[in-house]
Parts: C-alpha cells; sequence; structure tokens
C-alpha cells in the first residue's frame, strides 16, 4: 500500500507535466492493488503451490478442453468428457482414524524416540494388516522401526499407484501416516495422466507401484516426472514388481526390457530404486552407480510364515522333516536362504533339492524334470520366484508326489496370473499340492481359490522405507541373528 500512495502523489504531480503519463499510472497502480490485495490473503504460513490457490478465486481457471481433472459439468464444449475415467488414490476416513489411533497406542507404549529393537517389535501382533483374502505372519519377525518420527512428517511424502493402492495403504498405516493423495486418470484415447494433489516441493517421496503392464509402468513413470517438475528433494520407486525383468539378456535381434525400463525411470528423474525379488539379481547393474538399487527378498518371511503353519499344524506336535526343494537351477540361491532362515526357527536341519529343467534349446516348452535329491516321506516346499501359466510348478509338484513327498507345498513371490487365471485353476486342480503361497506385489481383484494364499509383505517395505529415512542399513534388515533376539551387527 505504501508503493501505492507514492504511484497516486507522483500521478498527481504529472498531471500538469506531462498528461501522456496518467494512464500508464493508473495502470500501474491498479496493478499493484490487486497483487496487494493477492499477497494479503495468502496465508504465509500454509501457503500451496497449485496454480488454483495462488489465483484468486474470482480470476477465470484456463486448462485443456480434454482435461480429465475438470468435471464435466465445467467443460460442455466437449463430449469426450463422459469417456474420462479417473482413479484418486488417498485413504478413506476410516484409514485415517486408524492409522492415528495406532499412532497413539505406539507413542504411548515406546516414546517413538528410537526405532524399536526386535525383540520388543516380535511381541507385536500383525493380524490388523489382513485383508481379505491375505495372510499375514502371527509376529513381526523382520518389521522393527514402526513408525517414521512426527518431526519427519513434514518432509516425506508416500504415494501409490493403482497397481500398489494396497499395499501402499498397508505401509503408511504401518510407517503411522496416511497415504497421500494422488489423481490417475485416462483420455478417452488411452493416453494415460496424473496429477499430484499436495505440495511435494522439498520433500522425500516415495512412490509405490508395480510395474505389471504397460499402462501400469506409464503410470510410474509419469508420476516421477510429475513429482521431479514439482520440484522434489528425492523420489524413491518403490517397485513390489519389476515388470520386464525376464527380458534381462540380448537373444536374436531382441531387447533387454528390463535394461530399457531402468533407462527410461533413469531418464525421468528417479533418485533411488527399491525392488522386491527382482528375476535376476544383475538387473540391479542396469541403473547408473547415480542412482542406487535396493534389492529385498522376501523369502525370509515366507519361510517364517511356513515355520508358523507347519509348527501349529503338525499332527506328532514335532516339526516335521522338510526339504526345500529349488523349482528349477535358477531358483537355488532362493532356496538356500529359504532354507537359512526355516532352519533357524525350527532349530531342526533341512534338507535342500532342486528339480532340473534343462531345455533342449531357448524357447523350448516341454521339458522332462528331473528331481536332484531325496524326498521320500518327507514335507517339501518349492521355491520360485514368478507364477505366471502354472505349468513349471504344476510339473514340480507332480515330481515331487511320484518320488514320495508326503506333503508338498509352494511359495513364489510374484503371482503374474493371466487375465483367465489358467494358472491358478492348474493348480488348483493338481491333488498333490497343499497350498500355494504368493506375496501381494501384484495386486489382483479376482478371488483366489483354496489352495492360494497371498502373504502380505507390507511391513517389509515399511521397514525399508524407514530405514532409508533413517538413513540406516537395508542389507542388515534381514539379519538371522536379530531374528534370534541378539543385537545386530
Amino acid at each position: 500500500m505504501f508503493k501505492s500512495r507514492i504511484l497516486l502523489r507522483n500521478a498527481r504531480s504529472w498531471t500538469n507535466k506531462e498528461p501522456r503519463l496518467i494512464t500508464s499510472a493508473c495502470a500501474a497502480l491498479l496493478t499493484v492493488g490487486v497483487a496487494a490485495v493477492t499477497l494479503d490473503s495468502i496465508d504465509p504460513f500454509k501457503r500451496k503451490t497449485s496454480a488454483e490457490s495462488d489465483v484468486a478465486s474470482a480470476l477465470p481457471v484456463f486448462s485443456s478442453s480434454s482435461d480429465p481433472f475438470v468435471s464435466a459439468s465445467s467443460k460442455p464444449w466437449t463430449s469426450e468428457a463422459a469417456q474420462v475415467q479417473i482413479k484418486s488414490i488417498k485413504p478413506s476416513a476410516t484409514e485415517k482414524e486408524d492409522v492415528s489411533k495406532g499412532a497413539q497406542l505406539f507413542e504411548n507404549a515406546y516414546g517413538l524416540k528410537e526405532p524399536l529393537a526386535m525383540s520388543t517389535i516380535q511381541k507385536q501382533d500383525s493380524r490388523f494388516l489382513q485383508r481379505d483374502g491375505q495372510v499375514t505372519t502371527k509376529r513381526m519377525y523382520f518389521y522393527k522401526t514402526p513408525f517414521v518420527q512426527n518431526a519427519l512428517h513434514r518432509r516425506v511424502s508416500i504415494f501409490a499407484g493403482p497397481a500398489s493402492e494396497e499395499v501402499g495403504l498397508d505401509i503408511a498405516q504401518l510407517l503411522g501416516r496416511p497415504l497421500n493423495s494422488m489423481s490417475v486418470g485416462k483420455f478417452a484415447d488411452g493416453e494415460t495422466t496424473v496429477k499430484i494433489d499436495e505440495t511435494v516441493r522439498g520433500k522425500e517421496i516415495f512412490i509405490i507401484n508395480s510395474t505389471n503392464s504397460t499402462d501400469h509402468l506409464m503410470e510410474l513413470l509419469m508420476t516421477i516426472s510429475t513429482l521431479r517438475r514439482a520440484s522434489a528433494k528425492t523420489i524413491t520407486a518403490v517397485i513390489p514388481y519389476y515388470g520386464y525383468a525376464r527380458q534381462d539378456r540380448r537373444s536374436a535381434r531382441e531387447p533387454i526390457a528390463a535394461a530399457d525400463v531402468a533407462l527410461m525411470l533413469e531418464k525421468v528423474g528417479v533418485d533411488k530404486v527399491m525392488c522386491l525379488d527382482l528375476h535376476n539379481d544383475s538387473l540391479c547393474g542396469f541403473f547408473s552407480p547415480q542412482v542406487p538399487v535396493e534389492h529385498l527378498l522376501p523369502g525370509p518371511v515366507a519361510a517364517a510364515y511356513f515355520h508358523e503353519e507347519l509348527e501349529t499344524n503338525s499332527e506328532s506336535n514335532e516339526f516335521p522333516e522338510v526339504v526345500v526343494v529349488a523349482a528349477h537351477e535358477g531358483q537355488v540361491y532362493r532356496a538356500k536362504e529359504f532354507r537359512k532362515v526355516l532352519q533357524k526357527l525350527s532349530g531342526k536341519p533341512t534338507d535342500l533339492a532342486f528339480i532340473s529343467k534343462v531345455r533342449q534349446f531357448p524357447g523350448q516348452s516341454a521339458y522332462e524334470p528331473y528331481l536332484v535329491g531325496d524326498v521320500k516321506g518327507k514335507t517339501c516346499i518349492i521355491i520360485d520366484d514368478i507364477i505366471n501359466t502354472g505349468g513349471t510348478m504344476d510339473r514340480c509338484i507332480s515330481q515331487l508326489k511320484s518320488s514320495g513327498a508326503s506333503k508338498v507345498y509352494s511359495w513364489a513371490t510374484h503371482g503374474v496370473f493371466c487375465r483367465d487365471n489358467d494358472g491358478v485353476k492348474l493348480l488348483q486342480k493338481n491333488d498333490g499340492l497343499e497350498y500355494c503361497l504368493i506375496s501381494n506385489s501384484v495386486q489382483s481383484s479376482e478371488p483366489l481359490p483354496s489352495k492360494m494364499r497371498k502373504l502380505n509383505v507390507a511391513p517389509l517395505l515399511a521397514e525399508a522405507i524407514a530405514r532409508s529415512v533413517f538413513n540406516q542399513s537395508i542389507i542388515g534388515m534381514l539379519n538371522l541373528n536379530a531374528m534370534a533376539g541378539k543385537d545386530e551387527k
């Protein structure tokens, strides 16, 4: 207003000298007056960065005629409004209330000044995470840091894409904060569009989304690009299932699609990547050294679940003789890690076997499985990373039963089933299978049959995010000595 008085006084003195300047002075006065009114109406401590909140509501807001975030009633000039699909991803009022109550309980019990010790968190019940059709371990074996401190809430935001909405909500609940809001939509011609509903300037962002389809990959890429253009400080892509991971080598004029996906993620501005059980560990090398990759293995969580199940359901009140079976040669490493945890928890020796899956030439679908190891009269757990059509797992189950196995279970991290669920139907019809356990890395709305169980891995991902925020070791998260109640080295 002080500038307004100066301009008014100067305008009066110029009236007699330079009449031509009167119009310019009035225009300047009007401009400064509008700016002063606008700035006075903004709370400097609650100012939003979006264009809609910075511009006075009386002024017109311009947008594209095909903008999917403008309601149909606001754009009568287009006939495509009804064809736009919008999905808003944010917690419901009930979920926000549950997070608030849970945070208060933990704060009252533990104070939350430091991450909780393993021996303390093991006493907590994880059944509050259960959703319809999903299972969890009875205790928290690897989840140690239940909540991100309140002081960090102001600089950390967690978003989830449509492919990982459920696991994203569970992760946010475990971290004691509601999931941040974003909207993902499609234009009438199928183009994907993303809008972040909250300010992210200067914040550390975690975006959770699997890439099990081209649409979901585009959603993740465009979300990262949106966050980068919105001045986020750091962007970490948490990818429960890394799509195109099986195209990891060049063969006869074919792309290395796994490397191409890594290149696209880097180009749009990702800073860090967290992946859950990559098909090949060498995929971490497809990213440059400037983009560190955290490779999380959920096998130990599955081993803890099977230990609880076998210990509870044993007819002789003794832990049965177990053989961990790799579904093929490429799964021996996963089977060894699974066996270590199961052996640590049960305190009994656990054997290891594998089924040879050698084909005569690349691309051959039919093969004769060959068992290496003794499974007669023992309980077998088959280990694999991906189930797609279910053919490999079905052959392994039949091979083990014909070799004398008493019971056969299976574990695969990613259940990437076809649209018609032929893989699920194939395993459900196999009489030799007790049940198959998969993780919730791939979200599906289809109900699972009785022989399929889905393990919630949100505690593992929440612990990894919390450790990243606290700048703690993520590799040490699955420390076997810590599982036994010893201090982590």
